[in-house]
């Protein structure tokens, strides 16, 4: 079990072979959660909400919609495409492991 050290300002380096198998880089956002029996450490993505919402209803104005989406509102649509964006990247993270 690798071990680490708190440094001033309350600082620790995450040993090496935990940052690649989980992808971690300098710059990530990590969220720190307190657990029964310490501190939980899980990457986290900073997305531009606005921006990224722009992007897909560009998107979705330049496709024709299935007719199984023409039944759905956009909302549903983009709810359904995050999910699938969700499962791609868990699925590339497991890959990964």
């Amino acid at each position: 079990m690798p071990l680490v050290t708190v440094k001033p300002k309350f600082q620790v380096t995450i040993p090496a072979k935990l940052r690649k198998g989980l992808d971690v880089r300098e710059g990530d956002i990590m969220e720190a959660t307190v657990v029964a029996d310490g501190i939980l450490l899980r990457p986290k993505e900073v997305v531009d909400r606005s921006a990224a919402a722009d992007r897909v209803t560009a998107i979705l104005q330049r496709i024709e919609p299935t007719p199984d989406d023409a039944r759905r509102s956009e909302d549903e649509i983009i709810a359904a495409a995050v999910a699938d964006v969700a499962e791609a990247r868990k699925k590339r993270r497991d890959s990964n492991a």
